[in-house]
């Protein structure tokens, strides 16, 4: 029987938040010329996020030997072992990154054209490892017989689109709560809040698909399920934590500020701040409310 703790979704939380931070970034790089401010922002906020959800995991467990269990011994079919791996890897290359950007900061001279190319290619790389960040836990839990979890790609791709949606958001409210103090131009803060509101989007209608999926299941105990969720012991974190808090109010806030200059207005600036803060908050209810329910059937 498993037994998952909040320990467990606030690691996955944390985790997910890291790499949507990073992979929202890294695509969001690719389109502009801002010289990497936001993927060296996301990886700053990354690290910490992953050390943070690390410790929490390694609580869960209870003894510290068997988080190093988790390092020394891969096994593909435990979620905490294939997180543990993915999230050491990404916080190394990460660490790597940073010191990298330091050098090139401080001590350019000391950065070679071939340096220049390992940190391009790590820069990927972590790219990858964001993806499976995001997305392994869904996967893993989809392969499972629970209920609420087995069988439908619908579960691992909510849990993507809501850790890239909170990735931007996270990237969002750093950026304005320190009053950019990174100097972004407003118009890349109005570019992140466009592209959170089109992930809201997908995700809404990717959680949709998942509460038919469970009301159409053949799988025992899917009805059940989706009652449990909707209707049931879940239903007021399910509809005011994830439906309300992280899809509804803040894809109006962010559809209503579309084209936007936020700097025009305080106003704009605080239910931007507002909104972001919705979707974190939401996403952290969304895995709490998945991994409790696939226990309680």
């Amino acid at each position: 029987m498993i037994t998952w703790g909040a320990p467990i979704w606030l690691y996955l939380w944390l985790a997910g938040m890291a790499g949507g931070a990073y992979f929202g970034a890294f695509l969001a790089e690719i389109r502009t010329t801002t010289r990497k401010g936001l993927l060296r922002l996301a990886t700053y906020l990354g690290i910490p996020l992953a050390v943070v959800g690390v410790t929490l995991l390694i609580i869960d467990l209870g003894e510290p030997l068997r988080f190093w269990h988790l390092i020394t011994h891969f096994n593909f079919t435990s979620p905490m072992s294939m997180g543990t791996w993915i999230l050491a890897l990404w916080v190394s290359i990460a660490v790597i990154l940073v010191i990298a950007w330091w050098i090139e900061d401080h001590r350019p001279e000391m950065l070679k054209t071939g340096m220049r190319r390992v940190v391009q290619v790590l820069t990927w790389a972590d790219l990858v490892l964001s993806i499976m960040l995001m997305s392994y836990t869904g996967v893993l839990l989809a392969t499972s017989n629970q209920p609420m979890w087995a069988g439908t790609l619908l579960l691992p791709s909510l849990f993507v689109t809501s850790a890239v949606s909170t990735g931007i958001a996270i990237l969002v409210f750093t950026i304005l709560i320190t009053r950019n103090s990174w100097k972004f131009p407003t118009k890349t803060v109005g570019r992140l809040i466009e592209a959170d509101a089109v992930v809201i989007f997908i995700e809404l209608i990717v959680l949709v698909g998942y509460v038919f999926w469970l009301n159409a299941g053949s799988l025992p105990g899917t009805h059940e399920a989706m009652r449990m969720l909707t209707t049931g012991v879940l239903a007021a974190r399910f509809w005011i934590g994830v439906v309300l808090l992280a899809l509804l109010i803040p894809l109006a806030i962010n559809v209503s500020h579309w084209g936007k200059d936020i700097a025009e207005k305080r106003s704009l600036w605080t239910t931007a701040v507002a909104s972001s803060a919705c979707v974190l908050l939401g996403a952290m209810i969304l895995r709490g409310i998945m991994v409790i329910g696939g226990q309680l059937i």
